[in-house]
C-alpha cells in the first residue's frame, strides 16, 4: 500500500505543478501574487484586450473613461479586458488606489518581469494588445488617435482603432491595420 500512496501523491503533485505552470507567463501575477495569463482567452470568450498602464502616466489616466466605455460594451460581447501594470514601483496597494480613483473596474495583472511587455512589444502606456481565441496577437497599438504626439492632442479622436478592431474581431474579419503607433509614457527605461 505505501507504493500506491506514493504513486497517488506523485500524480497529484504532477497535476498541481502542471496547473501552476499553465497559469501564466513568468512574473505575471494578480494583485494577490497569484499567477495569471491575461493573453489566454478563456473558453467561451471571444478575445482579450491587454491595456498597459501605470499609476502616474497622465495620458493613460486621461483614457480611463474611454477604456471603461469600451470594456463595458465589449465584455458583454465576450471580450475580456485586463489592466497590465509593468512598473515595479506600482505596488498592489498603489494599483488598487489608482484603479479605484479612475473607476477602472477591470481584472489587473502586474508584469513584474516585463514578460508581457516583451511578448507584445508594447513601448508606451497606454498601449493595448488584442488576442483572439486561438491565442494570437491580432492588434497592438493605440486606443485611438486622440494624441498626435506627446503633449499634443485633439479635442476628440477621429479614428477609434481599438473599437474598430474589436468590432472586426467579433465579426470574424481581420483587424486592419494590425499595428498602430501609440503615444504615451515610454517604457523602454524599464527594460534596461
Amino acid at each position: 500500500m505505501p507504493s500506491r500512496a506514493c504513486s497517488m501523491l506523485l500524480a497529484v503533485l504532477l497535476l498541481v505543478t502542471g496547473r501552476e505552470l499553465a497559469a501564466g507567463p513568468p512574473g505575471v501575477v494578480d494583485l494577490d501574487g497569484r499567477p495569471v495569463d491575461p493573453a489566454a482567452v478563456a473558453a467561451g470568450r471571444r478575445g482579450a484586450v491587454l491595456i498597459f498602464t501605470t499609476t502616474d502616466c497622465p495620458i493613460s489616466n486621461r483614457y480611463a473613461p474611454e477604456l471603461t466605455r469600451l470594456s463595458t460594451r465589449f465584455r458583454a460581447e465576450g471580450v475580456d479586458f485586463w489592466l497590465i501594470y509593468p512598473v515595479p514601483g506600482d505596488t498592489p496597494d498603489k494599483i488598487r488606489a489608482h484603479a479605484s480613483r479612475f473607476g477602472l473596474d477591470l481584472p489587473i495583472a502586474r508584469d513584474t518581469q516585463f514578460t508581457l511587455v516583451k511578448q507584445t512589444g508594447v513601448q508606451v502606456t497606454p498601449e493595448v494588445a488584442v488576442y483572439n481565441p486561438a491565442g494570437e496577437r491580432v492588434y497592438r497599438g493605440r486606443v485611438d488617435n486622440r494624441y498626435v504626439a506627446f503633449g499634443v492632442d485633439r479635442p476628440a479622436p477621429t479614428v477609434r482603432d481599438l473599437e474598430q478592431g474589436l468590432t472586426n474581431l467579433l465579426a470574424g474579419r481581420p483587424i486592419v491595420p494590425s499595428r498602430t503607433q501609440a503615444i504615451g509614457c515610454i517604457l523602454s527605461d524599464l527594460l534596461r
